[in-house]
Order: C-alpha cells, then sequence, then structure tokens
C-alpha cells in the first residue's frame, strides 16, 4: 500500500513540480498546484472505486452483537453493499447455541412467512436466528428475533473516505499505484486545459482499470447447479467458466 503523500509527490514528479515533506510539513497547509495535486489523487482513487462496487481490496469481514429483542440492525457507516450469500450465525460458548448459516429472503418473502410470527413473539425475542432479510434501507433483520445476544458474522464491500492525512494509506494495492497517477494526471490536465493531455491520460486510465477489473473481479468461477439429483437434493459442479 502506498501513503498519500508519495503519490502526490510521485504526481507532482510527473508534472515537473516541487514535491511535499515526505515527513508531513506543510501538507495540511499545501496551496496552488499542491493542493490541486492533493485533490487530483483522491479524484482518481474515487473513479476507480466507483468503476467496481466489489474490488477485492474493500471487502470487510464483520461481526455484529445481535440484542435479545431487537431483529433490525444497521450496516457499518463505510457500508457499500453486502454479500448476502455470507450471513452466518456463530457459535457462543456461553450460549451454547448451534453455528448455522444464515440465507437470506427478500423483504417481501419475510412480510409473507415470518413477520407474523415475530410481531406476536415474546418481547424478549424467541429464538436463534434461522434466516436474513433484506430491508428498504441500509439494515438487514434476522428472524424469528433473537432472544439472547447472539452473533452474526457476514461479509461486506466498504467505500473508504477520502485520504486526508499526509500518512493515510491508500486501500488500492501498490502495483496497481500507476493507475491512480494516469487518472490524477487526467484531473490536472484538465484543470490546465490541455485537452489533448488529457484525453492520452484518461485512456490510460481508463485500460488501467480495465486490466485491474480483470486481474482482480473478473476471475474464473465455478458455476453450480441447483438441479435435484436423482431426488438427492444434492448440487452438481458443471466446471470452469474459461
Amino acid at each position: 500500500m502506498t501513503t498519500y503523500v508519495s503519490l502526490v509527490n510521485e504526481l507532482l514528479r510527473r508534472l515537473n513540480e516541487v514535491t511535499l515533506d515526505t515527513e508531513g510539513a506543510g501538507f495540511d497547509t499545501a496551496r496552488n498546484v499542491q493542493a490541486l495535486a492533493k485533490d487530483s489523487i483522491n479524484n482518481s482513487i474515487r473513479s476507480i472505486l466507483q468503476t467496481g462496487q466489489e474490488w477485492p481490496f474493500l471487502r470487510v469481514t464483520y461481526t455484529q452483537p445481535l440484542t435479545a429483542g431487537v431483529n433490525t440492525y444497521s450496516f457499518p457507516s463505510n457500508y457499500s453493499s453486502a454479500d448476502w450469500e455470507t450471513f452466518y450465525l456463530k457459535k457462543s460458548t456461553s450460549l451454547n447455541n448451534s453455528p448455522s448459516f444464515l440465507p437470506t429472503i427478500p423483504y417481501d418473502e419475510y412480510i409473507q412467512k415470518y413477520r407474523e410470527s415475530d410481531d406476536t413473539s415474546n418481547s424478549a425475542g424467541s429464538a436463534a436466528p434461522r434466516v436474513v432479510f433484506q430491508t428498504n434501507q441500509e439494515k438487514f433483520g434476522v428472524s424469528p428475533i433473537p432472544d439472547a445476544a447472539y452473533e452474526v458474522e457476514y461479509s461486506y464491500w466498504s467505500f473508504p473516505a477520502d485520504l486526508t492525512l499526509y500518512n493515510d494509506v491508500s486501500v488500492i494495492p501498490n502495483r496497481f499505484k500507476s493507475v491512480i497517477i494516469d487518472g490524477a494526471m487526467m484531473y490536472m490536465m484538465r484543470f490546465r486545459s490541455n485537452e489533448q493531455s488529457a484525453s492520452i491520460h484518461q485512456q490510460n486510465f481508463q485500460d488501467g482499470i480495465k486490466t485491474m477489473r480483470r486481474v482482480l473481479i473478473d476471475e474464473h468461477l465455478q458455476i453450480r447447479s441447483t438441479v435435484l439429483v436423482g431426488g438427492s437434493g444434492s448440487s452438481v459442479t458443471l466446471g470452469r467458466v474459461t
């Protein structure tokens, strides 16, 4: 990973401009081209993140403590999207519950099949959750309503805040820092009204993002059939997509 000041200085060197102190002196009060360079780095990173929501370096595994009698929970503040196939009820030694995968259902199915039971349950909850449901807000719900402080683990993709401090670290892997610089150069050239140079850097930027997607997101996957085989209910792996 690379720091904010190192990215800004690499951009400034490309522009043949004076670099900033690597120990952070004067970084917060930088003005003119140095200030624009700082903005351009953040603009470039933001553009990269917006082209793919499920970058692996944005994936976070989180544990949500449940509260007895409460069945809806907010996602973390840096939440972007959830991996709904990863919700898992963790085993608690003190509660002696059985760990289990929690399948996700849409909100309308929850209303049709589960809400009535939840609404008539004890105010302190009734049992360990068996399903997770999506809500119409940035929250998720569990059913049945928990009757104890269980823990649910899941994965989500974050959207990090802009870099601010000189030693803030970019979430984008160091091997792709050239893509960040190409994007930042595009923004700097537009500021200088050099559209020809901006177009060249924009093409390099877009090509770099495509490479990132191919390497990090567009992986070969297995397709799993859910067709029942001979009434056994087992799934069949069809093979790898190439």
